[in-house]
Formats: C-alpha cells, structure tokens, sequence
C-alpha cells in the first residue's frame, strides 16, 4: 500500500506540476534537465539557488526543475552520491576507494551539534572531493540529457492528448471577458 500511495502521489506530481505548465515543452524540459543535473552534484544547501540560476540564465522554466533537488538531501546522500563517487574512482583511477565515501557518509551522520556534524563532513569532504566532483558532473550530465529527451517528449505526448480528446486543454489561460458597459 505505502508503495502504491507514493507512485500516485508521483504521477500527481509530474502531471499537474511538470505536464500542465503553461511554457514550451522545450523551456519545461530545459527546467526539469537543470533540477537533475543540480541534484546530482554535490551542492546540497544551494541546489534550490543554483538551479533558478541556471534555467534563468538558460531561459528554462525557472520553478519546474527546483522540486527535483529535493530527491537529494542528508537521508538520500549514499543512493545519490554513491555511484557518483564510484564513477569518479574509476574514471580517475584506483587510488581512490569506496571506503573514503563510507567515511563521510559516517562523518555526515555523526551524532552531536549540527555545527560538530557540518565540522566534521567537511573534513571527510575532502578526501573524497575530486572524484565526487568528476563523478557527479559525468552522471549528472548524463541523466540531465536523458530527462530532457524524455519530459520534452512527455509533454508533447500529453498535450496532443489532450488536443484530440477536450476541446480546450487545461494549462491555456482563459482570457477575462473585456468589460464593457453591458457587463459588470
């Protein structure tokens, strides 16, 4: 059941807050491919920030993509990060190890103030800084293009959808009645 109930809760989602955008499937696509390529790089407190920079600055739709940095956060750091990482040790070569990422992870979940776990995730950061970085920008890269393809796709499938089977679909804007001295 709790699995059922979060598939709805996701098709909801990218129905009404991906497909019904009133944009160009491009700019709607360009928006979603900005928020996957930011969650997957390692900028956690600043993904939100960065990705309505990004898609101003590349004339996507700016509030599309910014629900999808929320799929990374401190509880999904391993699921994310993880074959990121992995990517980068190989890509760079063996004296990297998986090790030194359980090493943050641990470190990220360390218990006490919140200032002694940022302290001490920092200091484990950098063992595992470059080819998280590397990592990430590959599979980043990679899964952004490919949520491009498929959104762009989406909404353009929906939309003649739409187009075949309701005379007005749901994300064109009625325009106000002109007022005028018979109308009030």
């Amino acid at each position: 059941m709790p699995i059922r109930f979060l598939v709805g809760r996701l098709k909801r989602f990218f129905i009404y807050r991906v497909l019904h955008v009133d944009d160009t499937p491009h700019r709607i696509a360009l928006g979603v491919a900005v928020g996957i390529f930011v969650t997957w790089t390692p900028t956690i407190g600043f993904q939100m920030a960065l990705t309505v920079a990004l898609s101003a600055l590349l004339r996507a739709n700016k509030f599309v993509g910014v629900p999808f940095v929320w799929i990374s956060n401190p509880l999904t750091l391993a699921p994310v990060y993880g074959p990121s990482y992995a990517v980068g040790c190989w890509l760079l070569g063996g004296k990297h190890s998986m090790s030194s990422f359980v090493g943050f992870i641990m470190a990220a979940s360390h218990s006490g103030t919140w200032v002694e776990r940022v302290s001490e995730a920092w200091k484990a950061m950098w063992a595992i800084f470059v080819p998280l970085w590397v990592g990430s920008l590959v599979v980043a890269a990679a899964l952004g293009i490919a949520s491009y393809f498929l959104t762009r796709y989406a909404v353009i499938k929906y939309r003649e959808h739409w187009h075949r089977s309701s005379p007005k679909p749901p994300w064109e804007k009625d325009a106000p009645e002109p007022a005028g001295p018979d109308r009030k």
